[in-house]
């Protein structure tokens, strides 16, 4: 059995050579362009957190959802995949599972290309559709060149639940960050928290209004959100540090 995984781990690395990123990264990748700036340390206590919640496990199976487009849910699971990727033992699957419109080639800078669609309908396999990223221990499992007629049911099949088995389970030391589509968009998020060890539920600020947020929470299984992510402060109540676009702040509630 070791000598198997060590022959796919060896697969995976000589077909992620030939799918890889091109051009500059997303300036909003903070913890790649500005790792030691005020908002990439607000990432890196994201990462602690999740690494140091009491009385459980560290959760290796990670989703990140919000309740509405905008909020800024795919930056904070990008900038939260490469955060762990730098850890000296963590290898990190970036999954993007919003099928009807991904953004992470967009921060990524990689072309259209094979992913979860294409694996979920038999056309692909999970080795032809990685994407190898500048951060070391980074990889990214893309949606697809193009959006299903029926996104929903391709998740709700056991092929899905067969597909994040796989991925977690191939390496020990891997952990999925799993970018699904908002909550009041459409059902998916609530169709692959079934299959996640933890989400992460992302708001922001002066745009989330209070019954959406809500709505969003109790459609989710409460036992397995680990906390909220307010996104896109202007300013922190010290007035310290100030922001042009994109702010994190951390608020935690279990």
């Amino acid at each position: 059995m070791r000598n198997l995984w060590k022959a796919l781990e060896k697969k995976d690395e000589l077909e992620i050579k030939d799918a890889a990123t091109t051009g500059k990264l997303d300036d909003h990748l903070y913890m790649y362009h500005m790792p030691y700036s005020y908002t990439a340390e607000q990432i890196r206590k994201l990462r602690t957190f999740i690494f140091h919640l009491p009385d459980r496990e560290v959760p290796r199976v990670i989703m990140i959802t919000s309740a509405l487009p905008g909020e800024g849910k795919s930056l904070i699971a990008s900038n939260l995949a490469i955060a762990i990727a730098k850890g000296e033992e963590q290898h990190v699957l970036l999954v993007e599972c919003d099928l009807r419109k991904p953004s992470l080639n967009n921060l990524f800078m990689y072309p259209p290309s094979k992913g979860v669609v294409d694996i979920l309908q038999g056309k692909a396999e999970v080795g032809d559709c990685l994407i190898k990223t500048p951060i070391e221990k980074l990889t990214i499992l893309p949606a697809g060149r193009e959006a299903p007629p029926n996104p929903s049911e391709l998740l709700e099949t056991k092929g899905m639940k067969s597909l994040i088995k796989e991925l977690s389970e191939r390496y020990s030391d891997r952990y999925l960050i799993i970018d699904t589509p908002p909550i009041q968009a459409t059902v998916d998020p609530k169709i692959i928290a079934a299959q996640v060890d933890a989400i992460i539920f992302v708001s922001r600020y002066k745009y989330t209004k209070e019954a959406d947020f809500k709505m969003a929470i109790e459609s989710l299984p409460r036992e397995k959100i680990i906390g909220t992510v307010l996104n896109a402060l202007d300013e922190l109540p010290d007035k310290k540090y100030k922001y042009s676009k994109y702010g994190y702040h951390n608020y935690y509630s279990r």
